[in-house]
C-alpha cells in the first residue's frame, strides 16, 4: 500500500556551521583585504624612502658652503666667513666686524635692498646664546662698483657683517638663510614678498671657519729663495744730509785741471 502522506524535506544544516559554497565565498573575502594592504605598502615604501620615510623634515637642515640656495626671492651661495677692518658707524674710526661673503642674485623682477628690507632680513648669525641676530649691515660690489641693491638677474659678490666686541674672536660661526614667501597681506590683496624673521624653518644652516684677523702683510719670496717684507724697511734719504750723488763713468779720462798763479801787478809812478 502507498502512502499518499507529504514527504518531509531534507534535513537542514545546523545553522551555526555556514555551507561549502558560503565556506569558499568568506575565504576568498578573507584573501581580498589582505591583498589590497600589500599593494597599498608596496607603493607607499618607496615614495616614503624618497621622501625621508616617516621622520619630520628639519627645520634647520645642514648645508656646506658654496652651494647655491633658493630662498625664493634671492639664490645665495655662501662663500666664506672673516674677522675684518671696517669703519664703523658715523664715519668712526676702523673696527673689527665679522663678515661673511656671499653671492647674491636677485630673482625677482624688481630691484631689491641689500640691508634692512631686503637680503639682510633673511640672513641670520647664531649667537653663544642660541638666537638668531641679522648683520648690522650689508655691502655690496656688482660689476666693479660698490652698490646697495641687488638688480633682478645681476650677480653681487655681498658682505654681511656683524660688530665684534674688544674680547669676541670666534673660531666658527653659525650662519641661517631663510626662505621667502610671494604672497598677499591679511588687509589687502597685493602680492609681494616677504620673510618671516621669527620663524626657526631654515632653507639653510651653515657652519663656517673664521679666518682670523690679519694685520702685518704677507712676507714674499725674494731671489735668494729667502723671505723678504712686502714693504721695504729702507728709507729714502732726505735732500741735504745724504752723500753727494756722483756721475756714473763714461770710459773717458777726467780733463786735467791747471792752476794759474796770480801775476804780480805794477803801480803806476
Amino acid at each position: 500500500m502507498h502512502s499518499y502522506a507529504p514527504v518531509p524535506p531534507p534535513p537542514t544544516e545546523p545553522s551555526g556551521e555556514p555551507s561549502g559554497e558560503q565556506t569558499q565565498r568568506a575565504s576568498a573575502r578573507r584573501w581580498v583585504v589582505p591583498l589590497c594592504v600589500v599593494c597599498a605598502v608596496a607603493v607607499l615604501v618607496p615614495v616614503l624612502w624618497v621622501t625621508g620615510g616617516f621622520e619630520e623634515a628639519p627645520k634647520q637642515p645642514a648645508a656646506p658652503p658654496g652651494r647655491s640656495l633658493d630662498l625664493g626671492l634671492f639664490a645665495v651661495t655662501v662663500r666664506d666667513a672673516r674677522i675684518g677692518l671696517e669703519t664703523g658707524d658715523f664715519g668712526s674710526k676702523k673696527e673689527p666686524f665679522l663678515i661673511v661673503r656671499m653671492r647674491v642674485v636677485n630673482q625677482g623682477k624688481e630691484t631689491e635692498s641689500l640691508d634692512t628690507g631686503g637680503l639682510a632680513d633673511g640672513v641670520a648669525a647664531l649667537t653663544k646664546d642660541g638666537k638668531w641676530v641679522k648683520p648690522e649691515r650689508v655691502e655690496g660690489v656688482a660689476g666693479g662698483a660698490e652698490t646697495s641693491v641687488a638688480q633682478p638677474e645681476l650677480p653681487v659678490e655681498a658682505s654681511a657683517m656683524w660688530k665684534l666686541g674688544q674680547s669676541d674672536a670666534p673660531r666658527k660661526l653659525t650662519v641661517g638663510l631663510r626662505k621667502w614667501t610671494y604672497d598677499h597681506g591679511f588687509t589687502d590683496s597685493t602680492f609681494s614678498w616677504s620673510v618671516d624673521r621669527e620663524d626657526e624653518t631654515l632653507v639653510g644652516r651653515l657652519t663656517l671657519a673664521v679666518a682670523a684677523l690679519s694685520v702685518n702683510p704677507a712676507p714674499q719670496p725674494s731671489v735668494g729663495g729667502g723671505l723678504q717684507p712686502s714693504i721695504r724697511s729702507n728709507p729714502r734719504p732726505s735732500l741735504g744730509t745724504g752723500p753727494r750723488a756722483t756721475r756714473p763713468s763714461t770710459g773717458r779720462p777726467a780733463p786735467r785741471v791747471t792752476k794759474r798763479t796770480p801775476r804780480p801787478t805794477v803801480s803806476p809812478r
